[in-house]
């Protein structure tokens, strides 16, 4: 596995292993921002369409799936019981994390290209608000943007 691969993929499986509520998954997010937002380093290096298709592939089913049990891991813990359901319709037990790390992992990954071009967080993080609304903890707290911005 390419070097960048395996180094995303073990600092992931070690950071999203202590990830163990809303808190701790708020400073994975803004651990992960800041990786993306830095132009040589291994995150931003691994989602970059070059390479092996195959072995870029596999990191982002490994890298799925790591932020699938983390999310699993919240809802059973119960660390999410105390926020508002983002929709009247669906309760926490019906998130399907599985879906929720794909969503994670499309966040990050657009979200991510978007704020390289334009040299500003505001894109991914705004991408990553909507991925992690079931865990609203874990949002942006940087200051809103005006329409005017």
């Amino acid at each position: 596995m390419t070097t960048h691969f395996a180094e995303v993929l073990a600092r992931e499986s070690a950071s999203l292993s202590g990830v163990t509520d809303r808190a701790k998954l708020a400073c994975w997010r803004r651990r992960v921002v800041k990786e993306l937002m830095t132009p040589q380093s291994p995150y931003v290096l691994a989602l970059r369409q070059s390479g092996d298709v195959p072995e870029r592939a596999d990191l982002l089913e490994r890298w799925c799936e790591l932020i699938a049990e983390t999310l699993d891991r919240l809802l059973k813990s119960g660390a999410t019981e105390d926020l508002p359901c983002p929709s009247a319709q669906t309760s926490r037990a019906d998130v399907d994390v599985r879906k929720t790390a794909v969503l994670i992992l499309a966040a990050l990954h657009g979200g991510s290209t978007l704020s390289q071009i334009a040299r500003d967080p505001w894109p991914l993080n705004a991408a990553l608000d909507i991925a992690l609304a079931p865990f609203a903890g874990a949002e942006d707290d940087s200051p809103a943007r005006t329409e005017n911005e």
